[in-house]
């Protein structure tokens, strides 16, 4: 496994601080990692989904094209970290109905087969540009499953055998391609919460988490005892911050969505919402975490520019630059 993919090691180097690209696909990949590396981020999570037109959707097998990328981010001073898909991907296990007619109307058959494809394209890039992580959004293919049901032995483990179907032919080209699959904890995939993420790595050892704290305290769970005792099966960490409207009546100004039968939540830059970073930043050093920090800009009070480089600086804030003496007196 890369270095950039490393979880406990007992090392003392610095945690690096990356960037979710998908905040700035509006300007281009070019802009997009040039603007990473003014931040002083020089890890990137680069999103391949067709909607975001980072990269060439058709061509994510290309080899050219993967040539094309590569020399895009070298030339501005980033690496891929991770590549990751989740619009598309989605597809795979769904759901199949009017849901994601925006990615691709068809049938069922034809909407599994793109999210297929998809998956395949997103590892077979992430391996063409060096990242060692192919971060996979594969969907979910029965959200009834949250619930018991008299008299059946219907339960969440049936969307885990799912995923390991759907994912198989992702999984067997990651391992020939020296690329690790993460999931991440989202309600519209397998993974949404602690309980899911550890059934699904206890069922797929080659696969690694890409945690996101903020994702998992919007479905109701604390978030810094979300950042323990994950081992060298943590691959990647998001950072993003998190307010919950408590008001009875609906919510007011932007950015409110709901993340389930819970109160509306809306994603902030780091400090502006009311996880505890702080915390949460110790916890993960406190466990050896010591791979990538990826900023992932979701605000929608601030400027993306701003809400990126307040994120950043609370971030760097938080993080050794280097080896901590201890107490010298």
């Amino acid at each position: 496994m890369s270095d950039l993919a490393a979880g406990p090691s007992g090392s003392h180097e610095p945690v690096q601080v990356g960037l979710c690209l998908a905040a700035l696909s509006p300007w281009g990949l070019a802009k997009a990692a040039a603007t990473a590396a003014e931040t002083g981020a020089g890890v990137v999570d680069l999103p391949v989904d067709r909607c975001f037109e980072l990269v060439d959707a058709d061509r994510l097998a290309d080899p050219a094209h993967h040539r094309e990328v590569a020399a895009v981010l070298r030339r501005a001073g980033v690496r891929a970290g991770c590549v990751s898909n989740s619009r598309d991907t989605q597809l795979a296990l769904g759901p199949h109905g009017p849901h994601t007619d925006p990615v691709l109307p068809g049938s069922a058959a034809d909407k599994r087969a793109y999210g297929l494809r998809a998956a395949l394209g997103t590892v077979a890039l992430a391996a063409g540009v060096g990242a060692p992580l192919a971060r996979l959004m594969l969907g979910v293919p029965d959200l009834g499953r949250w619930l018991s049901w008299w008299g059946s032995e219907v339960s969440w483990r049936d969307n885990v055998s799912a995923w390991l179907e759907a994912a198989a032919p992702a999984l067997a080209l990651a391992r020939e391609s020296g690329v690790q699959v993460v999931v991440e904890p989202h309600p519209k995939q397998v993974v949404y919460d602690p309980a899911s993420a550890r059934a699904l790595l206890a069922a797929a050892p080659e696969v690694g988490l890409c945690l996101d704290v903020a994702n998992i305290a919007a479905v109701g769970h604390d978030p810094v005892l979300a950042a323990r005792g994950w081992g060298d099966r943590l691959a990647a960490v998001h950072a993003k911050d998190l307010q919950v409207w408590r008001h009875p009546e609906d919510p007011h100004g932007a950015g409110w969505s709901r993340y389930g039968p819970g109160p509306p939540i809306r994603f902030r830059a780091l400090g502006c919402g009311e996880l505890p970073w702080a915390e949460t930043v110790a916890t993960l050093l406190d466990e050896e975490y010591r791979g990538v920090v990826y900023v992932e800009h979701e605000d929608a009070l601030l400027p993306t520019e701003q809400g990126i480089a307040t994120s950043v600086s609370v971030l760097r804030a938080l993080l050794p630059t280097g080896t901590p003496q201890g107490r010298t007196w």
